[in-house]
């Protein structure tokens, strides 16, 4: 019989899928499985599936090792999704609480909540699926705010705020039928910066204000929290591969080294560093293949520092940070950065981001979780491990609420 303490998360990228199986305890949770499937180009583009065949192929891998791993069938999984199609968006809805006076009941909150919903369907149309619809804060006849349904409360005006999060249904349902073709059926589902957010901030940062930045290959999912509330959901097409993509263009050099020379040269804050009289670091040569292969060149730490420069700079400044504005100037004040994914690892990020941004900014490396081998304690791996922790706080969840909830899915799927 399958073991229901037993989790299983897949982060889908763009260039690897990287799948994790814990064991839920009443103390935590402890990693007694892992593995990576490296993806080729052209498999997932911008977090969109592209080769239907090659991802369920890759994702039926995974999920063989795990199982050979943990001595267990794997049927249910947790994912993430981004890719640029996912958006997050604020909404407001009041209702009145007839008669008016009366106690606020579940009832009531029920209502809004399907009002509101209805609304974003009809907004959204049909080529846009719901994922999460999360409470922001009640108001009760304008005045009283609170966070908690307010049943109980008498009133005259009931309204909700909310954070909804929308994705296209075409790219989700690509990626639910690869996940079905390889044999597994989808747990649940969380945005990418969730995840992300939930392996490397800590509750403090979300109370006093943080800004997720998870930079992986192909696209940058970011959230936004104030006040222990999500208030910003975002993905943007724009990852570290374009970064490759034009040291090799700008320097003819293949591809595959780009990389290479991005991580080991590249410093995101190049313009400050041109300033410093006494550094040597911009004029270092490095010598470098071209495009044949074969014969060599020089360039300067500084050449390939300024490409680095100019699309992180672009990134930070015309993509993400008008979105946080949009939050107010009282939801940014004394928040921070928090920078994770791959991109992470460029040099002297947090220092760019510092200047864009003006505020405090870390690097963000994913929670020691028992079990996990100190090979994946870094940005990378910071939204798998995410993954596998919200899985972990539902199967509490189901099991206070309803203890047969995974029995109740077993028998739904084959009957």
């Amino acid at each position: 019989m399958m073991n229901e303490n037993i989790i299983t998360a897949l982060d889908i990228g763009t260039s690897k899928i990287f799948g994790l199986s814990a064991l839920v305890k009443d103390t935590g949770i402890e990693i007694i499985g892992t593995d990576i499937q490296n993806l080729s180009e052209d498999v997932i583009k911008k977090g969109r599936v592209v080769d239907i065949e090659e991802t369920t192929n890759m994702i039926f891998s995974v999920i063989k090792n795990l199982q050979a791993k943990i001595g267990e069938n794997i049927d249910w999984v947790t994912i993430g999704i981004g890719g640029g199609h996912l958006k997050g968006e604020n909404y407001t809805r009041s209702i009145p609480v007839e008669p008016s006076g009366r106690e606020i009941n579940e009832n009531d909150i029920e209502i809004l909540r399907r009002e509101i919903n209805s609304t974003i369907i009809a907004e959204k149309g049909p080529a846009k699926k719901i994922l999460y619809t999360v409470s922001q804060q009640y108001k009760v006849d304008n005045l009283n705010i609170t966070k908690k349904e307010p049943v109980g409360m008498h009133g005259n005006a009931l309204e909700i705020s909310v954070h909804c999060i929308t994705v296209d249904a075409n790219p989700l349902q690509d990626i639910k039928n690869c996940i079905k073709n390889a044999g597994a059926q989808i747990e649940a589902i969380y945005p990418h910066s969730w995840a992300a957010a939930e392996a490397v901030l800590t509750e403090d940062e979300k109370k006093i204000g943080c800004l997720l930045i998870d930079i992986g290959k192909g696209t940058t999912d970011i959230c936004f929290f104030t006040d222990g509330i999500i208030a910003v959901t975002e993905s943007i097409k724009i990852g570290g591969g374009l970064i490759d993509s034009d040291i090799s263009k700008l320097l003819h050099t293949p591809l595959t080294y780009a990389e290479e020379i991005k991580k080991t040269y590249g410093y995101a804050c190049y313009p400050s560093l041109a300033k410093e009289a006494n550094s040597n670091i911009l004029s270092q040569t490095v010598e470098i293949l071209s495009t044949s292969g074969k014969l060599s060149k020089n360039v300067t730490v500084g050449q390939i520092s300024s490409i680095v420069y100019d699309r992180l700079n672009e990134l930070f400044s015309k993509y993400i940070k008008p979105i946080i504005m949009h939050t107010g100037e009282a939801s940014i004040a004394g928040a921070n950065v928090v920078i994770t994914g791959g991109g992470a690892k460029i040099k002297d990020i947090t220092t760019l981001s510092e200047e864009i941004f003006g505020l405090p900014s870390r690097i963000g490396i994913p929670k020691n979780l028992p079990g996990l081998e100190i090979t994946y304690h870094q940005p990378e791996f910071s939204t798998g491990i995410g993954l596998v922790m919200l899985a972990s706080q539902q199967v509490r969840k189901h099991k206070k609420k309803d203890p047969l909830q995974k029995v109740k899915k077993i028998f739904e799927r084959f009957f």
